[in-house]
């Protein structure tokens, strides 16, 4: 099982259409939950034609109850990717959140028979969604390469870190400055780098049809971070064979 936590320190830099991709591009034969708890309010539902409920409301209100089955509260987004929405607005997310506490992580790991991914929007040592990255395998903080967001994003790191998270970088965009010179303004690894690619963001937020774009430089950037960041414990196999569920190849 792995479980990855996404957040960027500022703006919209792609932390959805990276989740997004990272679903496409997920290994065939693993079960995939996409969580959305960005605080800021959830915009899955509507971007891929989803209903509010089943979601983040139902299964908070479940689990101040009991231990709560997370599958009653997921959508299918794909043939192997399900989904638990969050709602639309920041004041329903904190709600939820702050309801289902520290009951939701174990619930969202307990089943163990599936790899989860968490949107957590905007992430800062004062975000709800600390809990829950703090618990994750991997953190990964999208940013930009440009020379005013290295300051905030050095900053968000050092202010992560005491908290427990310990995040790793992605860029967006190629940007003027080479990996290890930004790694290097930021304090933090830097992993990878995502192209812009508005064609194939459109494809997988459902504003454009979803052709010619599984081969695209996004999903094959978003490819290698999952295999990097994969559970290899299991079947090796599962590794070559990562798919590109939710985009049409034709």
């Amino acid at each position: 099982m792995t479980t990855i936590a996404l957040g960027s320190v500022k703006g919209a830099p792609g932390v959805t259409t990276t989740v997004l991709a990272m679903a496409a591009v997920w290994p065939q034969g693993r079960p995939l939950l996409v969580v959305e708890i960005d605080p800021d309010g959830g915009v899955l539902a509507a971007r891929r034609g989803l209903g509010f409920e089943p979601g983040l409301v139902g299964l908070a209100a479940s689990t101040r109850r009991h231990s709560g089955d997370v599958s009653t509260h997921t959508q299918q987004l794909s043939e192997s990717v399900r989904v638990i929405v969050a709602p639309p607005t920041a004041g329903q997310v904190r709600a939820s959140l702050a309801a289902v506490g520290d009951r939701l992580w174990p619930a969202l790991v307990g089943a163990g028979d599936g790899d989860v991914v968490l949107d957590c929007g905007r992430l800062s040592a004062l975000s709800p969604t600390v809990p829950l990255a703090r618990q994750a395998d991997h953190t990964l903080l999208l940013a930009r390469p440009r020379l005013e967001d290295a300051a905030l994003v050095r900053d968000r790191v050092a202010a992560l870190r005491p908290e427990g998270v310990s995040p790793r970088i992605v860029l967006i965009d190629d940007g003027p400055y080479r990996t290890d010179e930004v790694a290097a303004a930021v304090a933090a690894p830097v992993v990878g780098r995502l192209p812009i690619d508005h064609r194939t963001a459109d494809a997988l937020n459902g504003v454009a049809p979803h052709h010619r774009v599984a081969r695209s430089r996004l999903l094959r950037s978003v490819r290698a971070l999952v295999v990097d960041m994969v559970d290899t414990r299991r079947d090796a196999t599962d590794l070559a064979a990562c798919g590109s569920t939710p985009v049409d190849d034709r």
